[in-house]
C-alpha cells in the first residue's frame, strides 16, 4: 500500500510539473511573436520611411510595380528598389512617419494628436535635397522606440511632445495608436499616388513608365566596384525604350558601350593606368561614381555605379615617409631630390642622369623610358616604377650604357631591355673612385647578350652589390659574365655581392654564363676578403662551364638554390674557384636537375671538397619551364628551394 501511494503521489508532481512548463512554453511563445511584432514593425517603418524618402526626390518614377498582400515593391528609375508595407494590426504604439507641406519630416505618436517635426540638435529635418536626413527608427532592449539620423550608428530616445517621457512601443494598457504611414495608397493613370497620414501632410503621385528602363544588374549596385590600375571590366545593363544616352566618368576613367555585335547593352569601363593622374571633383559623392543617363520622350533617369582603384602600394609615399627600403638600404628622403616622371610625356631619362647630387626618379605610365645617349654616374641615383602593378619599361639604345664613376645606382620594379652591341654599365677608364653600391631588385632584365658590367682600370670597382627577386634572361651564345672583373687588381674592392631570390634562365637554348669573373691568374697582395652569398635563386638553362664565381679571397655561401638543366647539354659546370687559401665556402641544401653531364664545386684546390661532384635530383623541380615568355612553375615539394617570385 505503501508503494502504491508513492507512486500515486510521484504521478501527481509530474502532472504538476507538466501543466507548469506548458504555462511556461505558452509565455515563451507570446513573447517570442510580441518579439517578432515589433522586429517586423520596426522593418516596416524604416522601409517606409526610406521609400518616402527616395519616391519624393524631384523627378523620380517607378518603372515597375509588384503587389503584395502586406505591401508594394517599386523599382524606380534611379535603380533603386523599396517597399511600401501597409497597415500592420499588431498591438503596438507605432510612430507615424510623414512629410509635411514644407518637405521636412513629422512623427506623429497618437492619432488624436497633431504631427511634430523631427529634429536634430533643434532643427527640423528636410527629407530631400543636400540637406536631406533618413531617419531610422529602432526599440531598444525595454521596449522604448529610438531614432537615429546617421544611418543606425547613433540612436536617441523619441520623447513625447514637451515631456520627458519615452515613447513606448509596448503600450501601457490603453488602446494603440493607429499604425498607418498612409491614409490610402492607389494606382490611378500610370500612375502611384501616396496619401501621406496628418492633416497637412501632402499627397505624392510618381508616374510609372513600365516600357522605360535603363539599369544596372543588381549584384553590380551592391558595393564598390574594384578596379587594379588599367584593367578593364564590362556590365551588362538592362535598356528598355531608351532613345539617347549619355556617361559621365571620373577623371581619367574610361566608359562607352561595346560596338561589338550583339553587346549592345555592355558598358566597357576602363580604369586610369596611374591614379596619380586622377583628380577630386568638387562634388565628393560623384568622384567615384559611372553615369549613364538615358532618355525617352520627356522621361529621363540614370543609373549609376560607384568604381575605384584598388589601395596601391606607392613606392613614392614610403619613400616620403621613410620607409622605401632598396636591397640593403632605406633611402632617407632628406638625400634626395625626388621627380615624377610619366612615360607619356618623357620618354628619354638620359639627361636625368647627370646630376652632381642625389636623385630618385618615380617612373609612372605604360610607355616606354629610354636611355639613348652615354652618362657617368656621379651621385647616389635611384629610378623606380613607382607602382608595384605598374611596371614600367626602360630600354637601353644600342650604343648607349652607364659609366659607375662614384655615387651609387639602384633599380626598383623596372623592366630593362639589355642593349645587344655591349655590356650596360663600366667603370670609369681612370682614377681610384669606388662606387658604393649597384642594386637592382623587383626587376626583369631581358635580352643580355654581353656582359652586364665591365671593368677597364685596376683600382675601381663596386663596394656592394644586389640582385634581388629579379628575372635575368639571356640571349648569349658564347659565355658571358654579370661581372667582368678580370682586370681588377684589387679584388676586394668589390666588398660584397648577394644573389637572393632571383630567375637566371636561357631563352632559347643551355648557355655558359658566370655571375662574378676574376683573372685568377693575377698577381695582387690583395688579403682582404669579399663575402658572396647565393641563396634561394633558380638557374635554368645556364651552366658555369667557365666558373660561376671567380674571385681572389672570399667567402662563399651558395643555399637553397636550384640548378636545372632541362635540355640536354654536355657543357661541363663548376660552382666556384679560389685563389687564397684564406677563403671560405659553405654549399647547403642546393638542388641539381641534368641528365647529361656532373657538376663540381671546385674548379681548383682552395676549398676543393672530398666529394667535388653535386648529387642530383631523379625529377625535374618544376612543372612548368616556359623560357620564350619567362613563366617557371616549382613542384611544390621544393617550395624551399629556388627563386619565388609573384
Amino acid at each position: 500500500m505503501k508503494k502504491v501511494w508513492s507512486m500515486f503521489m510521484l504521478l501527481a508532481v509530474c502532472l504538476i510539473a507538466c501543466t507548469n512548463i506548458d504555462d511556461l512554453e505558452d509565455d515563451v511563445d507570446a513573447l517570442k511573436k510580441r518579439v517578432t511584432a515589433l522586429e517586423t514593425q520596426v522593418r516596416d517603418i524604416n522601409s517606409n520611411t526610406e521609400a518616402l524618402r527616395e519616391l519624393y526626390n524631384e523627378g523620380t518614377f517607378i518603372t515597375n510595380i509588384e503587389e503584395k498582400p502586406d505591401s508594394y515593391t517599386l523599382t524606380l528609375s534611379n535603380g533603386k528598389t523599396v517597399n511600401l508595407y501597409m497597415k500592420n494590426d499588431n498591438n503596438l504604439l507605432c510612430p507615424i512617419i510623414g512629410i509635411d507641406s514644407e518637405g521636412y519630416w513629422t512623427v506623429l505618436y497618437n492619432k488624436n494628436e497633431t504631427p511634430e517635426r523631427l529634429t536634430v540638435n533643434g532643427q527640423p529635418v528636410k527629407a530631400n535635397g543636400e540637406s536631406g536626413k533618413t531617419p531610422t527608427f529602432n526599440v531598444d532592449s525595454e521596449g522604448y522606440w529610438q531614432v537615429s539620423y546617421d544611418g543606425g550608428k547613433n540612436y536617441e530616445y523619441i520623447y513625447k511632445e514637451g515631456t520627458t517621457d519615452k515613447v513606448s512601443a509596448t503600450g501601457d494598457g490603453s488602446a494603440p495608436a493607429e499604425d498607418k504611414n498612409f491614409k490610402s495608397v492607389t494606382v490611378e493613370n500610370n500612375e502611384l499616388v501616396l496619401a501621406l497620414a496628418g492633416e497637412d501632410a501632402p499627397t505624392i503621385r510618381i508616374p510609372i513608365i513600365s516600357d522605360f528602363e535603363c539599369s544596372f544588374a543588381a549584384k553590380d549596385l551592391e558595393q564598390i566596384q574594384e578596379f587594379s590600375a588599367g584593367e578593364t571590366k564590362e556590365f551588362t545593363m538592362t535598356m528598355r525604350g531608351v532613345e539617347n544616352t549619355m556617361i559621365t566618368a571620373p577623371e581619367g576613367w574610361s566608359a562607352k558601350f561595346s560596338k561589338e555585335a550583339g553587346k549592345e547593352n555592355v558598358l566597357v569601363v576602363t580604369a586610369p593606368a596611374s591614379d596619380a593622374r586622377m583628380t577630386t571633383r568638387a562634388t565628393a559623392d560623384n568622384s567615384t561614381d559611372i553615369a549613364v543617363l538615358a532618355t525617352s520622350g520627356k522621361y529621363a533617369m540614370i543609373a549609376k555605379i560607384q568604381v575605384n582603384v584598388k589601395n596601391r602600394t606607392d613606392y613614392k609615399a614610403m619613400f616620403e615617409a621613410g620607409e622605401l627600403q632598396i636591397g640593403e638600404e632605406t633611402l632617407n628622403p632628406e638625400n634626395y631630390t625626388s621627380k615624377i616622371i610619366d612615360s607619356n610625356a618623357t620618354s628619354d631619362i638620359s639627361s636625368e642622369l647627370s646630376v652632381s647630387e642625389g636623385t630618385i626618379l618615380f617612373l609612372t605610365g605604360t610607355g616606354t623610358f629610354t636611355i639613348n645617349s652615354n652618362k657617368a654616374i656621379g651621385a647616389p641615383i635611384v629610378i623606380v616604377g613607382q607602382y608595384p602593378d605598374e611596371r614600367p619599361n626602360l630600354e637601353f639604345g644600342e650604343s648607349a650604357y652607364l659609366s659607375l664613376k662614384s655615387g651609387k645606382l639602384l633599380l626598383k620594379n623596372i623592366n630593362i631591355k639589355a642593349r645587344a652591341a655591349n655590356y650596360l654599365f663600366n667603370s670609369p677608364a681612370s682614377g681610384d673612385a669606388t662606387f658604393t653600391n649597384l642594386t637592382i631588385e623587383d626587376c626583369k632584365m631581358t635580352n643580355i647578350t654581353k656582359a652586364m658590367y665591365y671593368v677597364g682600370a685596376t683600382t675601381v670597382g663596386i663596394g656592394n652589390i644586389t640582385f634581388k627577386n629579379s628575372l635575368f634572361e639571356f640571349v648569349n651564345t658564347g659565355n658571358i659574365a654579370f661581372f667582368n672583373t678580370t682586370k681588377t687588381a684589387k679584388p676586394s674592392i668589390f666588398g660584397k655581392l648577394v644573389f637572393e631570390n632571383n630567375i637566371i634562365y636561357h631563352k632559347t637554348s643551355v648557355s655558359p654564363i658566370q655571375i662574378f669573373n676574376w683573372a685568377i691568374e693575377t698577381n695582387t697582395t690583395d688579403e682582404a676578403i669579399m663575402t658572396v652569398n647565393i641563396k634561394n635563386n633558380s638557374f635554368i638553362n645556364v651552366k658555369g662551364s667557365n666558373v660561376f664565381i671567380k674571385a681572389n679571397k672570399a667567402n662563399i655561401n651558395y643555399t637553397n638554390n636550384i640548378f636545372c638543366i632541362s635540355s640536354e647539354s654536355t657543357i661541363t659546370s663548376y660552382l666556384y674557384e679560389l685563389k687564397n687559401v684564406g677563403s671560405t665556402v659553405n654549399t647547403t641544401d642546393n638542388i641539381l636537375y641534368d641528365t647529361k653531364t656532373n657538376w663540381n664545386y671546385a674548379n681548383s684546390d682552395v676549398c676543393k671538397p672530398v666529394n667535388n661532384t653535386l648529387s642530383k635530383e631523379s625529377t625535374i623541380p618544376f612543372t612548368e619551364i616556359d623560357c620564350i615568355n619567362g613563366v617557371f612553375t616549382k613542384d611544390p615539394a621544393y617550395i624551399n628551394n629556388g627563386a619565388t617570385i609573384e
